[in-house]
């Protein structure tokens, strides 16, 4: 980067020195031959005065060149014919009319580079063109010797400029070269390390802040993958050392009773296989591309299934009351988000569940609500996280996996949602599942709200 960065900055540097020196040459060029030009009709003035004044040619006429490095040269012309001349300039004069084009350069005798100025003249005997020729030999030496500069310069400010370029570029690049090699040192081993942020306040150190908060964001997945491994290993162990358990009594007992063994090993496997299934729903929640979410589905008619096939101990009521909504997102997910919070909500409920969805803002609201004794105010994050029960001391088989509100979470995440609880107005918790809409989707064309009778089992 810092040789592509110096050539680039060169060839930019070189085209624009290249383009104002010949742009500079030029116009100190023309200035020159303008001032040359001035000179000599100054000098043709002069001279046609003099004629005029007299009259005629006479002796007392000064026709000599003018001193100095830059002569002007004079000639008085009749008809374009050579009439009297400075001791120079008696070269041949028929051509001169046509060679005194405005500020055109000629060589005259050898002399160097010259511009001619022709003033014609009136009431004079004998003569009718005054012409002047001026040299601006000192000029052009002046232009020879600002070539040769540039020719000296230019390439000297060029290789400055690359030079310049690549070490700057090289010092600016420091820190970039040292959080690469601080990346570098960071190994899995060492999650925690971080790179220096240099105190710059530009997008060097912008940029190390990113990193160390891609880093922070990459320890943290580290830590929750390593954390639900020890999880999920920590809830296999219980059912495979009831199994292990029941297997060794029934292998030493001698009654043989296998009817028990086979309910408490249909028990405990049973619980492995819930507990694998909503492993592999929370992968599939969290993963956001592995499920196609771009179907339209009617949440109310999932809440409806959800909330007349949901299998409540005797005595429990679950109304369902719903309001036409439909959202983009997966069936399958849904009806799974919605299910585990009816059945949470089953489980700690006295008497009641209710069960209503309805649009507002722009997002499909389903509330979930129980008389249960609730969810402490300090609880009601925790109770999101995988493997997270409130009571510690209830049985795991009616606890469930400690997964059901991780994997709702996930999937309100997975369309773009959001889940949270709080007070119920039935005495226990609320919870509430809220579900963009989507503009792309139309709402479902029904009569009205379907509210079925409450229904106890």
């Amino acid at each position: 980067m810092r040789t592509r960065s110096a050539a680039a900055a060169t060839a930019v540097v070189t085209v624009a020195l290249v383009v104002g020196a010949f742009g500079l040459l030029m116009v100190l060029h023309g200035s020159i031959v303008r001032a040359a030009q001035s000179t000599a009709a100054v000098r043709a003035e002069d001279v046609a005065a003099e004629l005029v004044a007299d009259g005629s040619v006479t002796s007392g006429l000064n026709l000599n060149p003018t001193a100095g490095e830059d002569e002007a040269h004079v000639q008085l012309l009749a008809a374009g014919q050579l009439v009297a001349a400075s001791s120079t300039a008696d070269q041949p004069t028929a051509d001169v009319p046509d060679a005194l084009a405005p500020g055109q350069v000629v060589d005259l005798a050898g002399t160097g580079p010259t511009v001619g100025v022709a003033l014609g003249v009136g009431g004079v005997d004998g003569v009718d063109t005054v012409v002047v020729w001026q040299s601006y030999a000192s000029g052009q030496e002046a232009v020879l010797d600002v070539v040769q500069a540039l020719a000296l310069g230019v390439p000297v400010l060029v290789a400055l400029v690359g030079v310049t370029t690549y070490l700057l570029t090289g010092r600016a690049l420091r820190p970039v070269e040292a959080i690469r090699r601080r990346s570098e040192q960071i190994s899995e081993a060492d999650d925690e390390a971080r790179i220096d942020v240099p105190r710059s306040g530009d997008e060097i150190e912008a940029l190390a802040r990113t990193l160390n908060g891609m880093l922070e964001r990459l320890h943290a997945a580290h830590a929750s993958q390593l954390q639900f491994v020890a999880d999920a290993s920590h809830e296999l162990r219980s059912p495979l050392a009831a199994l292990r358990a029941e297997l060794d009594v029934a292998e030493r007992s001698s009654t043989n009773d296998w009817g028990r063994t086979a309910r408490v090993v249909r028990s405990s496997g049973d619980r492995m296989q819930r507990l694998v299934e909503d492993l592999l729903v929370l992968t599939r929640a969290e993963e956001r591309s592995a499920t196609d979410r771009s179907g339209a589905v009617d949440l109310d008619a999932v809440v409806e299934e959800v909330g007349f096939g949901l299998l409540v101990p005797e005595g429990l009521s679950v109304r369902v009351d719903t309001a036409p909504v439909q959202v983009p997102g997966s069936a399958d997910e849904l009806h799974r988000a919605v299910l585990n919070l009816a059945e949470n909500a089953s489980r700690h409920a006295r008497a009641h569940v209710r069960l209503t969805v309805r649009e507002a803002g722009g997002s499909a609201v389903v509330h979930v609500d129980d008389d249960g004794p609730g969810i402490p105010v300090g609880a009601r994050e925790e109770i999101f996280a995988r493997f997270s029960r409130l009571d510690t001391g209830r049985a795991r088989d009616t606890g469930g996996t400690g997964l059901g509100l991780a994997i709702v979470r996930g999937i309100a995440a997975a369309h773009g949602g959001e889940v949270h609880v709080g007070d119920s107005e039935l005495g226990g918790a609320r919870f509430t599942l809220t579900i963009p809409t989507g503009t792309e989707h139309a709402r479902a064309a029904r009569s009205g709200p379907s509210v079925p009778p409450p229904v106890t089992t």
